[in-house]
């Protein structure tokens, strides 16, 4: 009886993850990009902005005529590694800065520069997997 319990729970559990998976593969890439230029143009004719939404619009458009998913996931691993480079050469300057003795102010700009690109890096590599 516990065997079958629990192979119910793992079918179930298989079905609605399959469901989610695919509710997630519709919205990725262009589609994920069109998605949001359609959210973003729904606030922006619901507050009044025209001149916002003559901006999406045409956005929308190019898009539509330029967008290929193929191409968008080469531009972004070629973001993904330009800055995994940049974030190596800032470990390398922090190092370099803790190895000189350099003041702590000094150092601790490196530290902020580090983070920062760590987060640039994290929203990039979001955006991959969109």
């Amino acid at each position: 009886m516990l065997i079958k319990y629990h192979t119910y729970i793992l079918v179930f559990g298989l079905v609605f993850s399959g469901l989610a998976w695919a509710d997630e593969l519709a919205t990725t890439g262009c589609a994920a990009k069109l998605a949001t230029i359609n959210a973003e143009l729904a606030e922006a004719k619901a507050a009044g902005n025209q001149h916002k939404v003559a901006g999406l619009e045409k956005a929308y458009a190019e898009v539509v005529n330029h967008c290929a998913d193929d191409r968008l996931a080469v531009e972004r691993l070629a973001k993904v590694e330009a800055l995994e480079v940049k974030l190596a050469e800032r470990q390398h300057e922090l190092t370099e800065a803790i190895a000189d003795g350099k003041p702590m102010d000094k150092i601790n700009k490196k530290r902020q520069k580090i983070a920062e690109v760590e987060s640039e890096l994290a929203k990039v590599r979001a955006e991959l997997t969109q």
